[in-house]
């Protein structure tokens, strides 16, 4: 192979034209050829076939060119729909999203808790079929699940590490059992990275396609884009940054680190330093409401603290990455989402190596409780796609 083979892009296949169509439509032909390496007449050859599939409709006529009108392409919402599932400790959450990344019904259930994990496949199981029946389609054009959970994860076993009673979830087939018991193909995504693809997908990054999300659950991890693609690494665990040391002489971490950021930042470090300080037990919301609108000097104080954490690690991975987008995500934030994030803007405007070059927005999710299920129905969409 020669240096000129190697640098010669690779022709996209099908699911990154209907990705095109899906992201940027209405879009003509000559506008998706010039975005990629395929010659119009091949590109009208891969549009023909989605047409055919029912995947993409044509809308219209766009600006003249020479004479001659564009066609214009868009994807069918209607044509596809997928499910994702959002397994937690205390709860999981359902939605069924169509092509397009729009919501079109959604449901809460029980969480995983200490339940064997069998028992935990059935419930949900049945919570997707009650899913697909609440959306009233062809359940053929259900195309499959994407669940997601805290990671780590084992994407070659499909086994999810960290779900509690960790030793029968990490020799659980989590994957396989949950495909068998739907009926369809499942993905498996952690859920700081399906995060990322769920505000993606959905459109919310408005046209930015290199980012990173903050994912705060029961802890903290970090989803990342990278030109519309997420970053997984070698293992598909990629971005756990609740694992970055804060503070080098910290408590000890489950993970054998010490000071990470989730003992420093994670609700329930915010809920342990605040019995420290006062010698009274909060919970994480009335930590929250204390130090944002009761004036507990304390909760001020702890809070500022783990806010400031983040904004830390948050400039670490700006710095490291040179994205232009930061979004928090995720349940764990709560009341205090917008405080978390008005610090970390000071931080990264204050540290970020390249700013002279960039601004970095830091932003609060418009759908935190739900991005990250968004996430992996669009990771099975894409999936059932490819070809």
């Amino acid at each position: 192979m020669t240096d000129a083979d190697r640098a010669a892009p690779r022709p996209p296949t099908r699911s990154v034209v209907l990705e095109l169509i899906r992201a940027a439509g209405p879009i003509s032909r000559i506008e998706l050829a010039a975005a990629t390496a395929l010659t119009p007449a091949s590109m009208t050859t891969v549009v023909r076939e989605l047409i055919r599939d029912g995947l993409v409709t044509e809308v219209g006529q766009g600006t003249p060119t020479r004479g001659k009108p564009r066609t214009l392409l868009e994807a069918r919402p209607d044509a596809r729909y997928a499910v994702g599932v959002l397994l937690g400790f205390g709860s999981t959450s359902y939605v069924a999203v169509n092509l397009w990344g729009e919501v079109v019904a959604e449901r809460d259930g029980a969480g995983a808790g200490n339940d064997p994990p069998a028992t935990v496949v059935r419930r949900v199981a049945d919570d997707v079929r009650r899913l697909i029946v609440e959306l009233d389609v062809d359940p053929a054009i259900v195309t499959g699940a994407g669940v997601v959970v805290p990671g780590p994860i084992d994407s070659v076993r499909g086994t999810a590490v960290q779900l509690p009673a960790e030793r029968p979830w990490s020799d659980f087939g989590l994957r396989a059992a949950l495909s068998e018991a739907t009926g369809l193909p499942v993905v498996m995504e952690n859920d700081a990275t399906a995060a990322a693809v769920g505000e993606y997908y959905s459109r919310a990054t408005r046209g930015e396609s290199t980012f990173a999300t903050i994912h705060m659950g029961v802890g903290i991890g970090a989803g990342i884009v990278i030109g519309g693609e997420p970053l997984r690494g070698a293992s598909a665990n990629a971005g756990e940054i609740g694992h970055l040391s804060v503070d080098f002489d910290g408590p000890l971490c489950h993970c054998g680190n010490r000071g990470c950021l989730e003992l420093v930042a994670a609700p329930f470090a915010v809920e342990l330093a605040y019995a420290q300080r006062t010698g009274r037990s909060l919970a994480w919301s009335e930590i929250v409401s204390g130090a944002l609108t009761l004036g507990d000097g304390d909760a001020v104080a702890v809070l500022t603290r783990a806010a400031d954490a983040l904004g830390v690690a948050i400039t670490g991975l700006v710095n490291l990455l040179d994205v232009g987008l930061v979004v928090l995500t995720g349940d764990g934030f709560g009341a205090a989402a917008d405080f978390f994030a008005t610090r970390a803007q000071e931080s990264v405007d204050r540290a970020f190596f390249a700013r002279r070059t960039h601004p970095v927005r830091v932003t609060v999710s418009a759908h935190p409780s739900r991005a990250a299920a968004l996430g992996g129905a669009a990771l099975a969409l894409r999936s059932a796609l490819a070809g």
